[in-house]
């Protein structure tokens, strides 16, 4: 074995809030694949050593405003979650690797509102979730990549919005779908009536959250579910029908 290959696969750091650097030397994260780290606010080593990296978990990093560069050149990346950075805005401008990310997931970080403009072309993902961001945060120009097989937003209008318009018919390998409505006030039915839309037929959960003037499930959204197996409201309180009778032992 090389002198400097190191068998280091996982690593977890938390609490460590003076933590510079993971290692003075780069030769310590040289095979390392996946990488938990949290309660950090110091950290700006680049990833450029670790291009080995299957996951990257990021949360509780208060004073993190971007991560870290180097995140394009990971062509191995498969998974990046980051929960609870109050700071980040955005992605670096060199974004992130298109090629093997199966999982995006960023979570109560109330000033993210952007993400990566080539989005449409991550050709393996497969989770995406913005949940409790900025809700200026916009939908990509390009849309969504069409072979998300889960999809979660909360407190987006924007996205939820152009979403509706670009069409979910698009997500055509869509298997889960939890949304929740704030800011969306004038959101009267699901899917809006007036854009004449149906749902992926390949659905197996629809999670509708915190709509507040969700009155009504447009039954024609819903005609192609059959694979359909859990159907939830919470917190809708001028809901006054479902999508049929198909539907009304799933509620």
């Amino acid at each position: 074995m090389s002198s400097n290959t190191c068998l280091l696969e996982h690593m977890e750091i938390s609490d460590c809030p003076s933590l510079i650097w993971l290692s003075s030397r780069g030769d310590i994260c040289n095979q390392l694949q996946h990488l938990k780290i949290e309660r950090f606010s110091k950290l700006t080593q680049d990833f450029h050593e670790t291009v080995y990296l299957k996951s990257i978990r990021i949360s509780n990093a208060e004073n993190i405003k971007s991560l870290p560069r180097g995140l394009d050149k990971l062509s191995h990346l498969q998974e990046i979650e980051v929960n609870g950075c109050p700071s980040l805005v955005s992605f670096e401008e060199s974004g992130l690797p298109t090629t093997n990310l199966k999982v995006l997931s960023i979570q109560y970080c109330e000033n993210f509102r952007a993400l990566p403009k080539c989005i449409n072309n991550f050709t393996s993902l497969g989770e995406l979730k913005v949940v409790y961001c900025s809700d200026d945060v916009s939908f990509p120009e390009e849309g969504f990549p069409t072979n998300l097989t889960l999809l979660e937003i909360s407190d987006a209008p924007k996205i939820y919005t152009s979403l509706v318009e670009w069409g979910f018919n698009r997500l055509t390998s869509l298997q889960q779908l939890d949304i929740s409505g704030e800011g969306c006030s004038n959101v009267v039915s699901f899917p809006e009536e007036w854009i004449g839309m149906t749902l992926p037929p390949p659905l197996t959960s629809i999670r509708i959250r915190n709509f507040n003037n969700l009155e009504f499930m447009c039954s024609k959204g819903f005609q192609h579910l059959t694979s359909l197996q859990e159907l939830a409201f919470i917190n809708c309180p001028k809901l006054t029908s479902l999508p049929g009778k198909r539907y009304a032992s799933l509620a």
